[in-house]
């Protein structure tokens, strides 16, 4: 079966595959260091319930509410609950490919390319990055910049530089735990160096014998007026996810 990493934003889980944790060691291979991070967090089928907290600069704020099903790589399935207004609003993603189900509308449309840079629902999280996390060690070469600390925890800073165009963030630094291989801070740079997207992960669970961050903050530099906290409330792994939720009836059913 294929297997797929969290988003930062939801996929948010990670299940299991039949081997033990990783256990906590000195590792001076970066790409080791990027392994291991993605095993950590590689599940095979995912359901999650999320509550997307939308902080504007005015001071107000949108809370979101939303349940997303996930089987391998390619297939996300995303649907809002709450608040009443947003509720019925529906995302399906397969492989490079996404539709946006709007029930003011009553269809969908279909949304690829540069358009997966749009904010979902008006937060800091992209819809590329809400419905994939590609593997870093695959697409990504690695150099140690350091040993720290953050939030208490010892961390290694690793500089990660994208392999190939096909990827959203032509560079990464990633702060690593390197007890738990959860990453607690990341900076997504664009290909001419630009600050594009901050993210702090915390309240880090054990899972199935793997660590996974419930809260993610994301600070999107393209959203100047808003940060967006991503709080998982329920997180179910390695289930049955029926096929039909990967379908555009399902997507568009009333």
């Amino acid at each position: 079966m294929t297997t797929t990493r969290s988003p930062v934003l939801l996929l948010a889980a990670a299940v299991a595959l039949g081997t033990a944790p990783l256990a906590a060691q000195s590792v001076d291979d970066p790409a080791e260091i990027l392994r291991r991070v993605d095993a950590n967090l590689t599940f095979e089928t995912a359901y999650s319930r999320s509550r997307m907290i939308i902080h504007y600069r005015a001071g107000d704020v949108r809370t979101l509410e939303f349940e997303a099903w996930a089987i391998g790589e390619e297939r996300s399935f995303i649907e809002f609950t709450a608040p009443a207004r947003d509720a019925g609003s529906r995302f399906l993603r397969l492989e490079d490919v996404m539709w946006y189900y709007l029930p003011r509308v009553g269809k969908s449309v279909r949304i690829q390319g540069h358009m997966l840079r749009q904010g979902m629902m008006g937060s800091d999280f992209s819809l590329g990055d809400a419905t994939e996390n590609p593997s870093l060690v695959d697409d990504y070469d690695a150099v140690i910049e350091a040993d720290s600390t953050l939030d208490g925890r010892p961390v290694r800073v690793l500089s990660l530089t994208a392999t190939s165009d096909d990827v959203s963030y032509a560079s990464r630094r990633v702060w690593v735990d390197t007890e738990r291989w959860v990453p607690l801070r990341e900076e997504r740079y664009a290909r001419g160096g630009r600050l594009l997207v901050t993210t702090s992960l915390g309240d880090v669970r054990r899972v199935d014998g793997r660590w996974y961050p419930f809260r993610i903050e994301m600070d999107n530099a393209l959203q100047t007026d808003t940060r967006t906290v991503l709080e998982t409330e329920e997180l179910r792994l390695n289930i049955d996810v029926p096929e039909r939720y990967f379908t555009l009836r399902h997507l568009e059913r009333p």
